[in-house]
């Protein structure tokens, strides 16, 4: 048998492939150092990660006839050496490649692609579509050192002539502020001193600077003539050509600022010897973790929404979606929009106007609530009994006249009768507008034109004009409440400390005094808050207000969004949009603000006038339609930099932090950049995630001791909330390896020579590391360290065409003949630690064994095993099954089969879980074992991983001796309904009879066919032809004889929802799966939408007590449903076996 490892040996030369050991990641160095002790360290040359050089400039210094290629860099800032190619032939060499290509240059913070895509492909026509490192890795390779502070500047290397057979070498730095890396060009940023070609200077603006207009010159500037294209363009005399395999691009032979091919350096002159000056303590390092913010890539479109409504639309931000709310579990979405869909092109499209509702963990689409509005909602607000308040534009809702605002039923959204306020508009032609809703104790507080409230207990009209608050119990308004502005209010915002409500619009006073398009007023009397503010425009008004914490924030025209000391009201922060447009939506997660605008370019904070910014910014950070700010020091965070497109450019017009963290935009959006900068449809909203801000935890129970390659450390694991970790090991100073693994083997050290061990994950956490351990000592063992096998283990393995031998699960089986490998293991995956051979004939099992200690069982209450099922695996704990998922009960050998294929992405998504007790365990060794089975055997992808944590208490006893079976009783895993049999079925357009689920119904009439049942799968015993109008629902039908009830203890039911499913046993309701609460019919809705796949790879499971059954007949029946009338796909599958 052979095997393929995926282990990365990291090293340009494999000089000491003997010193790697098993699932190591640890690079070889360039002289073999003695095992019995090293005298002086290795020259950090860059040729392998265990001699990472600080920058290209170090490599260059130590060795002046270095060539230019791919080195290894690090930094303490950037934790663990990466590979970067490095020029050191160009004006003294010492030059970091940052990014290369042609047009399309992103220009968000989080770059386009992998390092090594940056590395790997400099030039030619393959290097065309841009790849840049991200600006944080950038910054990290500055070791975080102002970009300004290079005195060489940035680097640009263009192609002169379409072959590209001719260069351009051009240099610039900046003279306004740069501390952070940035791709946004296109801005006000100043240019300081600059050659480019043959020419040079100072002066001018990132988006242009230069000599003359030809290709002397670097422009930025990106539009229409330009192809919506950026780049680092010539001037525009220049010209280009549209071909696929030109140097120098444009969108035809006659338009100006083509974008030439070019290559971005930087020339970061860090050394080694000055970075690394401290020892580490003894005690370790301290943990690292990200600042908490909204990831810049958005989560998976789930649903979405389209069309344009009635507006009016002449009213500016009658876009998509104007407003979110949150409260039972659900997202409300209220806006412009008619439809709500899945897919761009109206793929499961249902008509629902100005208002839904979406489930706020999946973003599914929740048809169970429809009301019926007639124009836009701009306003929504959840009430403490769960009613929903809702605002707009609207006139009429369920088919009754309620103008601008009404109160609705959060389930079904039907009018709540109970809630009656009504908005009266003496001006402005009549007709009452509510911009802003918000609760606060037993207050709703509106904002909007309207000048008269009546209802609730309330007698006659109610004179509250432009604001007001009613009972949230009846919508009694409070006549003596009355802030009386003398204009619209566009937004408002009740303190969470009850003493005030802040409000933005067009007025500039309450009653007799002046608040001018901004106001706080006291929720005692309406008495003015004094606040002044100084607006960046002479011509403005304010759209967005939120107060967070001791901070209350601003925003509106012209372009500003400002922050105000909640005290004395006076302005501590300033930021200006430019170019583009108002802020128009402020939200928050308590300690990160998100404000909203159509603004696509920079923002500069420090800024505080329009439309000029002046000079006196302090930061010039991307924004797209929507930018993050942290409240604590009131600077723009440049971590969150998201990619959107949408419909005309009308930014956010609502943003909302939702209970799970989660960041909702709302707008005209249409396309949004995912993991991997893939663009996806987006429809009116967009969904981004919290970052992962949490570091893994510690690792434990470093040791080091001698081996034949030298020093081999080990560890005990680390657990992270999201990802897989890496350990990166430190050497007094500095990281010299990484490892998924929890050993390491390095070339031998000196005596007294410090070891470290952090946990880093994928977002940028690190752990805190170990204590030192410290070669010529030894280190005991952690008793306490919880985690008993760690993702990412070295497993032994056996993948043959024979089954091992018998006993092969004991704890005392010898497997030394087995092969071993870090896990992930399998193929056909992405991310495997170990690939396995799949040659002709492909074996249909994998066996796994791995043996770990622990120190004192009596001290383990319970062990918590997580694995995955692909297709289907058996686990064992010291040689006895604690884990059975996707194989049929019953003896297993190395030819059963999983009962379903499981692909890969949904094996990883649908992890397996069992908690054991702690008595299955002993002190010393014990040995997990497991056997992997596929569906069948030219399965395109199978894999394994399993990790055990240990709860600490007390071990409970060992379980009892199991009774000897009753001769009388059923034996366990009999089965009853074995899957593949045969179904009577109606898949009608109409509803069935009453008693089609009764055990007497006489089904006769039905049709019959082999499970699984229905359509849009490949694997189907029966499949059902959807006809128009398609029907919701599916019914079936089949019995079962048991003789003696009493002698069965429970049946175990397995079966699946796609997408819902109601079981019933002789006429009784037995399980309920995806359906909601309450009668059921056949035009009845599934929760949620549920791909085939899904539905296979995630069985729905249940038991039935013996005491349900009956002697003789009994009618196991079910029904289907579906999400949505024109779901691709549906299917029905139920077997049962006696427990």
């Amino acid at each position: 048998m052979t095997l393929t490892r995926s282990v990365s040996v990291r090293s340009r030369k494999n000089w000491l492939g003997p010193l790697c050991a098993a699932g190591i990641v640890v690079a070889a160095i360039l002289t073999p150092i003695s095992a019995t002790a090293a005298t002086t360290w290795p020259a950090p040359d860059g040729l392998s990660e265990y001699t990472a050089a600080a920058s290209c400039w170090e490599v260059k210094q130590l060795k002046p006839s270095a060539p230019s290629g791919i080195y290894w860099l690090n930094t303490p800032a950037l934790g663990a050496a990466e590979q970067f190619y490095c020029d050191q032939t160009t004006s003294g060499g010492g030059w970091l490649l940052i990014g290369r290509g042609r047009e399309g240059w992103s220009e968000t913070n989080e770059g386009a692609g992998t390092p090594a895509e940056v590395r790997s492909t400099l030039t030619g026509q393959d290097a065309f579509v841009p790849k840049q490192l991200s600006a944080g890795m950038i910054d990290k390779l500055l070791n975080n050192q102002p970009v300004k502070s290079m005195t060489d500047g940035v680097r640009l290397r263009r192609a002169t002539n379409a072959t590209g057979t001719t260069w351009q070498e051009a240099t610039f730095v900046f003279a306004s502020p740069r501390v952070e890396w940035s791709w946004m060009f296109e801005n006000e940023q100043r240019a300081g001193a600059w050659t480019i070609g043959t020419a040079s200077g100072t002066g001018g603006t990132m988006a242009a600077f230069g000599q003359s207009n030809n290709q002397n010159r670097i422009e930025t500037t990106t539009g229409s003539a330009e192809g919506w294209k950026t780049g680092f363009g010539f001037g525009t005399a220049a010209r280009g050509n549209p071909a696929a395999n030109s140097f120098i691009w444009a969108p035809s032979t006659t338009a100006g600022r083509p974008r030439p091919f070019t290559q971005v350096y930087l020339r970061p002159k860090l050394m080694s010897s000055a970075l690394y000056t401290n020892a580490i303590p003894s005690a370790g390092t301290a943990k690292l973790e990200q600042a908490a913010v909204a990831s810049s890539f958005a989560m998976p479109t789930v649903w979405g929404v389209s069309g344009i409504g009635a507006g009016p639309n002449t009213v500016e931000g009658s876009q998509e979606v104007s407003a979110f709310a949150e409260g039972n579990g659900i997202i409300y979405i209220g806006g412009n929009f008619l439809t709500v869909q899945k897919t761009a092109t109206g793929g499961s499209q249902v008509a629902q106007s100005y208002l839904a509702a979406f489930d706020v963990k999946t973003g599914e689409w929740i048809p169970s609530f429809r009301p019926t509005l007639d124009k836009q909602v701009k306003a929504l607000a959840v009430l403490p009994n769960g009613t929903l308040a809702v605002g707009g534009y609207f006139s009429q809702v369920n088919g009754a006249a309620r103008p601008g605002l009404v109160a609705l039923n959060p389930t079904t959204g039907a009018t709540d009768p109970t809630f009656t306020t009504t908005l009266i508009n003496n001006l402005s032609g009549g007709v009452p507008v509510v911009r802003g809703l918000d609760v606060q104790g037993d207050w709703l507080y509106i904002g909007g034109n309207f000048t008269h409230m009546s209802g609730g207990s309330a007698v006659g009209q109610v004179y509250t004009r432009a604001a007001g608050r009613v009972s949230v119990a009846d919508g009694t308004p409070d006549k003596t409440w009355n802030p009386e502005f003398n204009g619209t209010v566009m937004a408002l915002d009740a303190s969470a400390q009850g003493d005030r409500v802040y409000y933005a619009g067009f007025f500039t006073a309450s009653k007799a005094t002046a608040a001018v398009k901004a106001a706080s007023i006291r929720t005692a009397d309406t008495g003015v808050v004094p606040w002044s503010v100084n607006f960046a425009s002479t011509t403005n008004y304010q759209q967005a207000v939120k107060e967070v914490g001791n901070k209350v924030w601003l925003g509106g025209s012209q372009h500003m969004l400002y922050s105000y000391d909640r005290a004395s009201m006076t302005e501590l922060s300033t930021n200006i949009g430019l170019a583009g447009g108002d802020f128009q939506a402020i939200s928050t997660d308590g300690s990160v603000v998100y404000g909203g605008c159509h603004c696509f370019y920079t923002n500069y904070a420090g800024a505080r006038t329009w439309p000029s910014v002046g000079t006196n910014w302090t930061q010039a950070t991307k924004i797209n339609s929507v930018g993050a700010w942290d409240n604590a020091t009131g600077k723009p965070m440049p971590q969150f930099s998201p990619t959107v497109s949408q419909r005309v450019g009308a930014g956010s017009w609502a943003l909302f932090s939702d209970s799970n963290g989660v960041t909702w935009f709302g707008g005209d959006y249409t396309k949004s950049q995912k993991a991997g900068y893939v663009s996806q449809w987006s429809g009116g909203f967009v969904r981004f995630a919290p970052n992962d801000s949490k570091a893994p935890s510690t690792p434990s129970g470093l040791a080091v001791s001698n081996s034949p390659g030298g020093e081999t450390l080990t560890w005990a694991a680390s657990v992270d909330n999201q990802d897989a970790v890496t350990y990166q090991v430190l050497r007094n100073d500095r990281v010299v390896a990484t490892t998924r693994s929890l050993s390491v083997t390095l070339p031998a050290t000196p005596t007294g020579t410090k070891y470290f061990v952090r946990a880093a994950d994928g977002s940028g956490n690190w752990s805190a590391s170990t204590p030192a351990a410290t070669v010529g000592t030894t280190t005991p063992a952690d008793p306490t360290n919880p985690v008993l096998v760690a993702g990412g283990s070295t497993w032994s393995y056996s993948f043959g065409a024979t089954a091992p031998a018998s006993g092969w699960q004991a704890n005392d089986f010898d497997a030394s003949a087995w092969s071993t490998g870090a896990a992930p293991i399998g193929w056909g995956q992405a991310l495997l630690g170990t690939t396995l051979s799949t040659a002709a004939p492909q074996p249909l099992t994998a066996y796994y064994r791995k043996s770990f200690d622990v120190v004192d069982a009596t001290k383990v209450a319970s062990v918590k095993l997580t694995t995955r099922a692909d297709d289907g695996i058996v686990v064992y704990v010291n040689g006895k099954e604690v884990l059975r998922n996707n194989i049929a009960a019953g003896p297993v050998t190395s030819t059963t089969y999983a009962l379903t294929s499981v692909t890969a992405a949904n094996a990883l998504a649908n992890p397996v879980t069992v908690t054991i007790p702690g008595s299955a365990f002993s002190t010393g060794k014990n040995v997990i074992a497991a056997e992997v089975h596929s569906n069948y055997k030219t399965t395109p992808s199978a894999s394994f991983e399993l990790a055990a944590q240990a709860t600490f208490g007390t071990q409970p006893p060992v379980d009892p001796p199991v009774d000897p079976v009753d001769p009388g009783s059923v034996a366990p895993g009999t089965v009853v309904i074995a899957p593949a049999s045969s179904w009577s079925y109606s898949y009608p357009a109409s509803a069935p009879d009453a008693a089609w689920k009764d055990a007497g119904f006489d089904a006769t009439g039905w049709s019959t066919g082999a499970a699984p049942i229905g359509w849009g799968q490949p694997v189907l015993g029966t499949v059902l032809t959807p006809v128009a109008p398609q029907p919701l629902t599916s019914y079936y039908r089949s019995s079962f004889t048991v003789a003696d009830p009493g002698a069965i203890g429970a049946l175990v039911f397995t079966t699946r929802a796609d997408d819902g499913i109601v079981v019933y046993l002789n006429g009784v309701e037995v399980k309920r799966s995806n359906m909601a609460a309450g009668t059921v019919t056949n035009t009845t809705y599934a929760s949620s939408a549920i791909g085939a796949s899904a539905a296979v790879a995630n069985p729905v499971v249940f038991e039935v007590p013996g005491s349900a059954l009956v002697a003789g007949a009994n009618v196991i029946s079910a029904e289907v449903h579906s999400n949505y009338k024109s779901t691709p796909s549906a299917s029905f599958e139920l077997s049962a076996i006696v427990k």
